[in-house]
């Protein structure tokens, strides 16, 4: 191996290295997104289970909560994506999350797949590069 090709493969390792990387930190991503949607789910259901009128803590932001009462337990509103809203029941929300947290997981195991297979390369990278190194007798 040439010094340009051993060059080469040295820039290679790098960039999967830093894709790997990448792909890593998109999978955490992911799972503390199925996380939330998870305890959401189990807030919701929690929720059905409650008298209307019941008071709660309802969070406000920068760890501060209010207390409020439940007017309506059969409904929710729901963010679909960019500023629009729709009204579902409680059950109907779960539903939506469970299937957002099935696509979660297939873009996660995509993700995986992907990191698995730039590691790969980078084994087989790496045995090209020893190989080259290892003075013959």
């Amino acid at each position: 191996m040439n010094d340009e090709e051993l060059r080469k493969n040295i820039y290679l390792l790098q960039r999967h290295q830093e894709e790997i990387e990448n792909t890593y930190a998109q999978i955490d991503v992911i799972e503390r997104m199925i996380n939330e949607y998870r305890r959401t789910i189990e807030t919701l259901q929690e929720m059905a289970s409650m008298e209307e009128g019941r008071e709660i803590l309802m969070p406000i932001g920068g760890n501060v909560f209010a207390y409020t009462a439940l007017k309506n337990t059969k409904k929710v509103i729901l963010s679909i994506g960019d500023k629009v809203f729709i009204e579902k029941s409680t059950n109907g929300a779960i539903d939506f999350l469970n299937k957002k947290i099935e696509e979660l997981m297939r873009s996660e195991e995509k993700l995986i797949n992907l990191a698995e297979e730039l590691s790969n390369r980078m084994n087989e990278i790496s045995k090209k590069i020893k190989k080259e190194d290892v003075p013959v007798s």
